[in-house]
């Protein structure tokens, strides 16, 4: 169930893979996050859709689009040190991506 408020309703298109910080339930999810490379993992409902991969890199919070699971080819990466500007972005891309 989905009482992040935030999250928009295209949240529907995608499976959750991994979430440290329980993302659908706490608007704080990534300020709360430990800063590691497994923060949190969506994966599109279509077999052959994308996969939205959050972690921190270094010095900064990355987002990744990820399609054919080509890890060394992202579709799209985004990147901040900022945790507000990240958050808005992933709901940006979990629109963007929802019809794979």
């Amino acid at each position: 169930m989905v009482l992040n408020d935030k999250i928009p309703n295209d949240i529907n298109k995608w499976h959750v893979n991994y979430d440290q910080n329980d993302f659908l339930k706490n608007v704080n999810w990534l300020k709360d996050a430990f800063p590691t490379e497994d923060i949190l993992q969506l994966r599109h409902v279509y077999v052959d859709g994308p996969i939205l991969d959050v972690g921190f890199y270094e010095d900064r919070i990355k987002i990744y689009i990820i399609y054919d699971k080509d890890w060394d080819n992202p579709k799209e990466i985004f990147e901040s040190s900022d945790p507000e500007i990240i958050t808005v972005k992933v709901y940006e891309f979990i629109t963007k991506y929802a019809n794979g």
